[in-house]
């Protein structure tokens, strides 16, 4: 529904230009450039090349660079953010980029971390624990472009148990690792538990899927009764009660903020 992975993930995008993905900007010169996935939250590398064969990489140094519109309340918060739809797809970079080869005459190769950090506990933590062994650490230590602190505020989705963590540290960039927290845990959590940037209207439309896809599970025809004496057919819509396509259609809804439009 989102044409895009909503969870954070390490991206490598490659594309040529000046056009209209990658543009320059006519009072400065630096060179603006629209990436395929967002939020994007830190990029590690861009290099630079004349669109020839064999290619010649240029490689800019960090501080050449920008993200137009940083995410909003994953780093540096105290809460994590409840809203959706935060944050951009473009960057802003140093003028390597010029009209001299004409158009497509370049070739720009940028390497970033883009989405909601989200993982599963893999063993289980006890009450006064400060790391969490996970399934993924992509995104939870990175330095905030906008503000510079460092690690991301998550919520750890335990029934009777649920509490807000913050990441100083991960072990590893990317995938199974351990992360650092800046307090103690208050709850013990079992392995299995989900701990998330992700805004909470996601969950629910989620949620709304996986009920969907409950009521169209099989062969045998499922009913749900919405009031005595009314029964409606799960898998065709019919009647007065909750059918599929009002949980597909209001999950989409929920979605919208967060579909890739380019």
């Amino acid at each position: 529904m989102c044409f895009q992975p909503l969870r954070a993930t390490l991206d490598i995008e490659q594309y040529s230009g000046p056009d209209y993905r990658m543009t320059i900007q006519s009072n400065t010169g630096n060179v603006r450039m629209i990436l395929a996935r967002w939020p994007i939250l830190s990029v590690s590398a861009i290099e630079i090349a004349a669109n020839t064969f064999p290619r010649r990489w240029m490689p800019l140094t960090a501080g050449q660079w920008d993200i137009e519109h940083p995410v909003i309340g994953v780093y540096g918060s105290v809460a994590p953010s409840a809203s959706g739809g935060d944050g951009g797809q473009s960057i802003v970079f140093a003028p390597t980029v010029t009209w001299n080869l004409g158009r497509d005459g370049f070739v720009a190769r940028v390497t970033y971390t883009n989405g909601w950090p989200h993982a599963g506990i893999t063993t289980a933590a006890d009450a006064g624990a400060s790391a969490l062994a996970v399934d993924d650490c992509t995104g939870w230590a990175l330095t905030s472009e906008m503000t510079g602190a460092v690690g991301a505020t998550g919520t750890v989705f335990d029934s009777g148990a649920q509490e807000t963590v913050q990441v100083t540290a991960s072990s590893v960039t990317t995938g199974p690792g351990t992360l650092t927290l800046a307090q103690p845990l208050t709850y013990p959590h079992a392995a299995g538990v989900i701990v998330s940037t992700l805004p909470a209207s996601v969950q629910w439309g989620v949620i709304l899927l996986a009920t969907q896809e409950a009521l169209t599970r099989g062969a045998t025809a499922t009913t749900v009764q919405s009031v005595p004496g009314s029964a409606s057919n799960a898998q065709t819509g019919g009647g007065a009660g909750l059918n599929t396509r009002d949980l597909i259609g209001q999950a989409k809804r929920i979605f919208a903020p967060f579909r890739r439009t380019i």
